[in-house]
């Protein structure tokens, strides 16, 4: 039985903004080696893992290792201004805990909210980085300008495997990939398995293509969070909730013509695994959603995404269940077990 609250404490507190994936890299692949029959990073940082050379096909199974998170824009003794990196909540930032990676050490800052008692109309929200203001206890003086910041780490395991914490997007599809790594030994897969870290999934979500090209897969499957509806704003927009499974996507989309569609063969495929071995799984399209698997796209490799459903995303208490996570496992091992034929 994998320890989840474990993998997830110590996956979510290594800190890795989009474009500095350098300490969670190494962190991923020291975890991957002792399971893998050979680990690299390459020069952006992904991680990659081969598990077996079998005479099947070459299937990748990748999750994002980079987070959300904020940069120093400006420093005085008063305080930091920043630019966010990524799709920030804004919504959730007043009053949250933050860390300053500088080059001597981290510094504690707290993103700053005004006193109840002296509210103003609109400080109710946060409507851009011009209203973010981080306060470090007048000693940010001479801060370097683009020095990452992150939200501080702090994983709460409620009731009924519901677990909250920030960056659980996607630090819990790297559990996931960890978990699978430990399975894929004990009981191997037929086909080599290529286990990706990928990087800059937040900001750009086209890094993962340099690491799908050096492997050449025949399929790509990607873990990464999405979204549910099982909160009051939410409940009659879809029907993915927590601890209903893994969800098996179909189609993301972003403005403009930023979208993926699923391999129809592929998720097809997936199903009938799933509803052979038992494995609990939603389904879904989104709106508003992407992730690494448009980086498939131009390199022709069928591609699934297996979701897990979260609340609050992008914000410092992103909410998940681990019986999700079980999902995603038990469906992602019994898969590389088939003989994956589309």
């Amino acid at each position: 039985m994998t320890d989840w609250i474990d993998l997830l404490q110590t996956l979510t507190a290594v800190p890795g903004i989009s474009g500095h994936e350098d300490g969670i890299a190494e962190h991923m692949a020291e975890s991957f080696r002792a399971y893998a029959d050979d680990v690299w990073i390459d020069p952006i940082f992904n991680v990659i893992a081969r598990i077996g050379s079998g005479q099947g096909r070459k299937i990748a199974v990748c999750a994002h290792i980079d987070t959300i998170g904020m940069m120093v824009k400006g420093a005085s003794a008063n305080g930091v201004r920043v630019v966010r990196i990524g799709g920030i909540n804004y919504k959730a930032l007043p009053g949250t805990p933050v860390r300053l990676h500088t080059s001597a050490g981290d510094i504690v800052g707290v993103v700053d909210v005004r006193s109840a008692h002296q509210a103003r109309p609109g400080d109710e929200a946060v409507r851009s980085d011009e209203d973010i203001w981080i306060y470090t206890g007048g000693n940010a003086s001479g801060l370097e300008i683009t020095t990452p910041i992150t939200y501080a780490p702090q994983l709460i395991a409620l009731a009924n495997g519901f677990v909250m914490s920030p960056y659980l997007d996607d630090r819990a599809g790297c559990a996931v990939l960890v978990a699978l790594a430990e399975r894929l030994k004990q009981t191997p897969s037929p086909h080599t398995v290529y286990l990706i870290g990928t990087v800059q999934e937040e900001t750009n979500a086209i890094a993962a293509q340099a690491a799908l090209a050096a492997v050449q897969p025949d399929i790509a499957i990607f873990v990464d969070g999405t979204v549910s509806y099982d909160t009051p704003e939410t409940v009659g927009r879809g029907e993915t909730r927590l601890g209903g499974g893994a969800v098996l996507t179909a189609f993301l989309y972003i403005s403009g013509i930023g979208s993926w569609h699923a391999h129809p063969r592929l998720r097809q495929h997936l199903k009938a695994v799933a509803g052979r071995e038992g494995v609990p799984f939603q389904q879904d399209a989104v709106h508003g959603l992407m992730a690494d698997s448009r980086a498939a796209i131009p390199l022709a490799i069928p591609s699934a995404v297996i979701g897990l459903p979260m609340r609050a995303k992008h914000s410092p208490a992103e909410v998940l269940n681990t019986v999700d996570l079980d999902a995603a496992l038990a469906l992602l091992h019994a898969a590389l077990l088939d003989s994956m034929e589309l």
